[in-house]
C-alpha cells in the first residue's frame, strides 16, 4: 500500500501537538503580508508554497489557520480560478484535505469524474483512509462512504464503497501463504473467467482484501494456471472506469512507479489535457516523484518536467514546475 501522507497529517489525526519551526512562521507571515489589503499577491503564495515539501506545505496551512484564524485555502479560493486556482488550492491544504476536496468535487460536479476518485481510494492503508474520512467529514459534514453510496452507480459504486468500508488485512506471512494465494486465484477465476457472467462481489472483494505482496503472488499463480495475469482477467470481465479502477489497484501492486507514471501521462494524453487529474496526481504522489520520474522518462523518452512543461502554460505551468522541482519527503511502499 502507498503511504503518501506527511508526518504532520498523522500528528493532527492523533491530536499530537505540533511544534512549528521559525521558517514555517516566516512563510505564514510572508503570505499574510502579501495578501493584506485589496487583492492577493498570487506570485508570493506560489513562491512560498510551490518549492516546499508536502510536509512543509501542510505545516504552513495548519499554522496559518492558528495565527490568523482564517483558512489559507479559503484565501486562495477567493482570489484565484481555473486550473491555476485548483492546483494552488490543493497545495494550500494538508494532503488529507486536498484529497477530500478532490473527491467531493469529483462527485458533486457536472457528472462524476470517476478517474479522480479511484486513485485516491484504492491502494491505501487503513490508517490513511481513516484520516481521509475524518478530513472529509470535517470539511463537508457528511460521511464519505454515505456520499459515495448515494452518488456512484454500477460496478464502480461497488468497488469504491467496498474499498471504503472493508478493512484491509495487512500482509502476514503466516496467513498470506502460497496456499492462500492459490485459493484466491481460483476464487477470482471462478467469479470471473470461469463463470457464465461475472460474480462481481466475489471478484472485487477477493482482490480488494489482498495486500500488494499477496496480489503479486496471486498474479503469479493465476498466470501459471490460466496463461495470463489478473489485469487481463479484469479487462475481460469489467469495462470502463470499473476496469480501470481494478486494473489500477492490481498494477499498483505489481509495478507501482510505472502505474503512477502512466496515470500522469494519461492525464496529458489525447485531445487536450485533463488539468484536474494532472494537478491531483502531481500533488498526491509527490513523495514518490523521485521514483516516478525515472519510470516516466524511461517509457516516454522525455522527462516528466519537459512533458508537463509542453502541455501547460502561464501561471499554471509555473506552479507545476515548482511542484515537480520541490524537495521530496520520501514515501513508504508496503
Amino acid at each position: 500500500m502507498l503511504n503518501i501522507y506527511p508526518p504532520s497529517a498523522f500528528d493532527v489525526y492523533k491530536k499530537i501537538k505540533i511544534h512549528y519551526s521559525p521558517s514555517i512562521d516566516a512563510a505564514c507571515d510572508e503570505i499574510y503580508k502579501a495578501c493584506e489589503g485589496v487583492g492577493t499577491d498570487e506570485k508570493t503564495i506560489v513562491k512560498v508554497l510551490g518549492p516546499r515539501s508536502p510536509n512543509d506545505r501542510a505545516l504552513i496551512a495548519y499554522r496559518y489557520q492558528e495565527l490568523y484564524n482564517t483558512s489559507l485555502r479559503d484565501l486562495v479560493k477567493s482570489e484565484t480560478s481555473g486550473d491555476f486556482g485548483y492546483a494552488l488550492q490543493l497545495i494550500s491544504m494538508s494532503l488529507p484535505r486536498a484529497e477530500a476536496y478532490i473527491i467531493y468535487h469529483a462527485m458533486k460536479g457536472l457528472g462524476t469524474s470517476e478517474q479522480l476518485i479511484y486513485p485516491i481510494v484504492l491502494g491505501r492503508t487503513n490508517e490513511e483512509l481513516s484520516i481521509l474520512k475524518k478530513a472529509f467529514f470535517e470539511m463537508y459534514e457528511t460521511d464519505l462512504s454515505v456520499m459515495a453510496n448515494d452518488d456512484l452507480s454500477g460496478d464502480f459504486h461497488y468497488i469504491i464503497t467496498t474499498a471504503l468500508q472493508e478493512v484491509l488485512v495487512e500482509h502476514k506471512s503466516s496467513f498470506h501463504t502460497r496456499e492462500k494465494a492459490e485459493e484466491d486465484a481460483e476464487r477470482i477465476y471462478k467469479a470471473g473467467e470461469g463463470k457464465w457472467g461475472t460474480d462481481e462481489g466475489g471478484f472485487v472483494k477477493t482482490l480488494l482484501a489482498s495486500p500488494p505482496k499477496h496480489i503479486r503472488h496471486i498474479d503469479e499463480i493465476y498466470t501459471e494456471k490460466y496463461k495470463h495475469g489478473l489485469v487481463y482477467a479484469i479487462e475481460s470481465e469489467f469495462s470502463g472506469t470499473s476496469a480501470q479502477a481494478l486494473s489500477f489497484y492490481v498494477r499498483l501492486a505489481l509495478d507501482p512507479w510505472n502505474t503512477v507514471s502512466e496515470l500522469i501521462e494519461n492525464a496529458m494524453n489525447g485531445i487536450g489535457t485533463d488539468e484536474s487529474a494532472l494537478s491531483a496526481a502531481l500533488v498526491r504522489y509527490h513523495p514518490y516523484l523521485h521514483k516516478v520520474k525515472h519510470s516516466f522518462e524511461h517509457k516516454n523518452k522525455l522527462s516528466l518536467r519537459e512533458r508537463v512543461h509542453e502541455e501547460t502554460t502561464g501561471r499554471y505551468q509555473e506552479l507545476l514546475m515548482y511542484i515537480i522541482d520541490a524537495p521530496v519527503s520520501i514515501g513508504e511502499y508496503a
